[in-house]
């Protein structure tokens, strides 16, 4: 993911939740469960790049759950 405006938040499964903002790189390494989205009262906006595509493309699960989301505010 490359951050181009807002600030975002991005939480490997089991791992802390960083937030993000224009201008930062995050890998997303493949078969590893993550979420990425809006920070709080926050627009978001990223370009997603995907290589090896021939090898399977993003799996989308299901939304974030408020109790995930919230996590950081904690």
């Amino acid at each position: 993911l490359v951050v181009t405006g807002g600030v975002g938040r991005v939480q490997e499964w089991g791992k802390p939740i960083q937030t993000i903002r224009p201008g930062d790189v995050v890998w997303c390494p493949p078969g590893v469960k993550h979420w990425h989205g809006a920070a709080p009262d926050s627009e978001f906006a990223h370009i997603a790049i995907s290589l090896h595509t021939d090898k399977g493309g993003a799996v989308w699960t299901g939304p974030v759950t408020d109790e995930e989301y919230n996590l950081s505010s904690k």
